[in-house]
């Protein structure tokens, strides 16, 4: 079966992003000079469709004037980010295929380590050069004390909220879970619901997590070694996941895909989401009117006043099998090296691992005042698995989506110990085959 017939439910975010950052790349590509060796070869990177267009458009130039410098003919091929793990599957499968691949959501760095370049020198080179990495960044990519890939950025998903809506209906902006509820239990019934995705997509393993966690929920040990969601916080959550959705949402919910909450939010009718600022750029180039009566708030506090956020991971590897690792590693490093030029083009969606490039103003948010809020988030993000790393059960687990097809579940009328049962025989049927493995 094909990536494409497998992998083809999703379509994505289209709508025009902003012109490519303005500014020569010949700042871009004064520092490093690369090995002689890589001139005349060819290089090939897998890299997803990004949700903002003209990042895009800019990374390809990006990789073309790397090359041209270097006398590297680079190709990149651009996916949908779900259809990623089919495509890796198959080119190891072949041992052939591109030099470089992006994971985006789906992080597969523990389940193909053995057969993925160890990429610590760079990291690590990074590392000291730029501050060191946010804590959670090597959960994505380090076994056994080496990393197997290259985290260059994040993507946040906070709470975007309707201050118009707010201001008329005398509702406190959404700083927790709780307050968030009782907007959406407002405005419902006044023809503007909210909308958290039920459905199997991105977005939905994402946003829960960031709600059943600051609801003090965990879904593995420090360690990683066994699954904890067999917990009174879980119980308790799903009955809040119920009360939400049958107070605040309509049953589109079953079907939205990644871009819904975007098109909701544009469209004028949801009083808040919780998405990333795709979202906020989409509603911005769509509608005016509802995109100046558009705020950002801090990740929404769960009753014990814990705020954690999921976020959407971004890391690139290299297959030991690719023919160009030489080339592949200086690419990655040059990436590193101008990751603000990217942020910019990414119109501030990309998020940085390295601290140095975290300092206040950041680019492109530091200078919006409804985005400055987004530069207080790094401590508070997480990544699938939390507290513990992203290991292969996790990722099995994301990629089968169930934690959402849980919070699903309870929403269409199963009892939450019906649930329980089913999602906990899931999770521990999943780190009982990898510990056999």
């Amino acid at each position: 079966m094909s990536a494409t017939s497998t992998f083809n439910r999703r379509k994505f975010l289209t709508a025009a992003g902003a012109g490519v950052a303005g500014g020569s790349l010949l700042t871009m590509l004064e520092a490093r000079q690369a090995p002689a060796q890589i001139k005349g070869t060819t290089l090939r990177i897998l890299q997803w469709s990004h949700f903002i267009p003209a990042y895009d458009a800019w990374y390809d130039k990006f990789a073309k004037e790397w090359g041209d410098k270097n006398g590297v003919k680079v190709r990149v091929d651009h996916i949908p980010h779900l259809e990623i793990p089919a495509r890796m599957a198959a080119e190891f499968a072949a041992g052939a295929g591109h030099d470089i691949i992006y994971n985006g959501s789906s992080i597969l760095t523990r389940l193909y380590y053995k057969n993925l370049v160890d990429l610590t020198d760079i990291t690590e080179a990074a590392g000291k050069k730029y501050g060191g990495y946010i804590p959670s960044a090597k959960s994505l990519v380090e076994v056994e004390g080496r990393w197997y890939g290259v985290p260059l950025f994040y993507i946040l998903l906070p709470m975007l909220y309707r201050k118009d809506l707010f201001d008329a209906n005398n509702l406190k902006a959404p700083d927790t879970w709780e307050l968030a509820r009782v907007a959406a239990r407002t405005m419902k019934p006044k023809g503007h619901p909210t909308g958290i995705a039920l459905s199997q997509c991105a977005d939905a393993n994402l946003m829960w997590r960031s709600c059943f966690f600051s609801h003090g929920g965990t879904e593995a040990t420090p360690s990683g070694d066994q699954p904890t969601l067999d917990s009174k916080e879980l119980r308790e959550f799903l009955k809040f996941a119920k009360a939400i959705f049958e107070e605040g949402m309509t049953p589109e919910v079953f079907s939205w895909d990644d871009a819904s909450d975007n098109r909701y939010l544009a469209s004028g009718v949801a009083c808040w989401v919780h998405d990333a600022i795709s979202a906020y750029r989409t509603t911005e180039d769509t509608n005016p009117d509802v995109f100046k009566n558009t705020y950002i708030g801090m990740e929404p506090a769960g009753p014990g006043g814990k705020r954690i956020n999921t976020c959407a991971a971004n890391v690139w590897m290299v297959w030991k099998f690719a023919k160009n690792q030489t080339a592949a590693k200086e690419f990655l490093t040059h990436m590193v090296d101008t990751f603000s030029e990217g942020m910019v083009s990414s119109r501030g969606y990309n998020m940085p691992y390295l601290n140095g490039f975290a300092k206040k103003p950041m680019p492109v948010i530091g200078t919006d005042p409804k985005l400055q809020i987004l530069q207080d988030f790094p401590p508070i993000v997480a990544f699938y698995g939390y507290p513990g790393p992203f290991v292969t059960p996790i990722q099995e687990v994301v990629n089968l989506f169930v934690l959402p097809d849980m919070f699903t579940r309870v929403a269409r009328g199963q009892s939450v110990e019906d649930v329980m049962k089913w999602g906990m025989g899931e999770y521990r049927r999943i780190f009982a085959k990898h510990k056999r493995a």
